[in-house]
């Protein structure tokens, strides 16, 4: 087993460490912005919109989505991922993971972000998992699009590291994007969420992904 060095952790981790302040930098400007109401007329649109694209044949299938993207399936998720990479040291993530969802948390009881009126709900399904219940204020940011983009970016470098093929890495990283290109949109075509509340969210998970590198 090579010594542990503290320089050399430093050096290798400093960018990822980095990138995700710069990132929470931006996520703490783009919630002003979005406690200012800059985004209103923008978010209306963008929900008309999508929502006239989308055909409510597909709401079923997305709302499944709502299921896939919940704290509980994708704190799984998590718990798989840690398990195939074998380190000690990743079972700190969920710590990280935890953290994330308090910053969610508090983001949507303290910034005054009503969710979208009824008129635009599409939920399909009849089921609920128990973190469905919980509404702690707003719904600034999406914790959906959060967890997600939080979950493809530890998919994208554990795979990045890996041993597999060229061919079978893109094929994945093309997955990848299409699930996250998927679940934020069903976000708001369901009405689930506002599209700046997918915007933050995607920004906070990515952040916490890139600080959760440093374990990986």
């Amino acid at each position: 087993m090579p010594k542990f060095s503290p320089k050399d952790f430093i050096k290798r981790n400093f960018k990822f460490v980095l990138a995700g302040a710069v990132l929470l930098v931006i996520f703490y400007s783009f919630s002003y912005l979005v406690k200012e109401d800059v985004f209103r007329r923008f978010d209306f649109d963008m929900t008309v919109r999508i929502q006239a694209k989308v055909p409510v044949r597909i709401d079923p299938y997305f709302s499944v989505l709502s299921l896939v993207g919940s704290f509980e399936v994708t704190l799984v998720a998590l718990i798989v991922l840690i398990a195939i990479r074998r380190k000690i040291q990743g079972a700190l993530l969920v710590g990280w993971f935890g953290f994330m969802h308090v910053v969610e948390i508090v983001g949507k009881a303290f910034l005054d972000h009503p969710g979208t009126p009824f008129m635009f709900h599409r939920y399909a399904l009849d089921f609920f998992f128990p973190s469905g219940y919980v509404q702690p204020g707003g719904s600034y940011p999406s914790g959906h699009a959060m967890r997600t983009a939080y979950l493809s970016v530890l998919i994208i470098f554990m795979v990045s590291r890996s041993k597999f093929s060229k061919n079978l890495k893109l094929a994945i990283y093309g997955g990848v994007a299409v699930f996250y290109l998927l679940m934020v949109i069903s976000r708001v075509s369901l009405g689930e969420h506002w599209t700046t509340d997918v915007i933050g969210g995607s920004i906070l998970g990515v952040a916490f992904a890139l600080f959760s590198l440093v374990f990986i």
